[in-house]
């Protein structure tokens, strides 16, 4: 999926660093500045973040990328 795709409150598959998948809930997303590596120190850029509960386990967790998101479940 890509960032446009993605909808706060969505119900989404999810598939984790070792391969299973799973269903969460997108709470909420927020933005990050990216350093430049070399002097002067300067904000190159955004990236987006997503904050999500398993709906499996009810806990919150951070997923890093829209590309982990699979489908769209409800």
């Amino acid at each position: 999926m890509t960032i446009s795709d993605v909808e706060i409150g969505g119900v989404y598959e999810v598939k984790w660093h070792d391969g299973s998948l799973t269903h969460v809930r997108i709470t909420g997303q927020h933005r990050y500045p990216i350093q430049s590596r070399y002097y002067p120190y300067s904000t190159t850029g955004y990236k987006t973040r997503y904050s999500a509960t398993n709906l499996a386990t009810g806990r919150r967790v951070e997923i890093k990328s829209a590309a982990k998101l699979r489908r769209r479940i409800g």
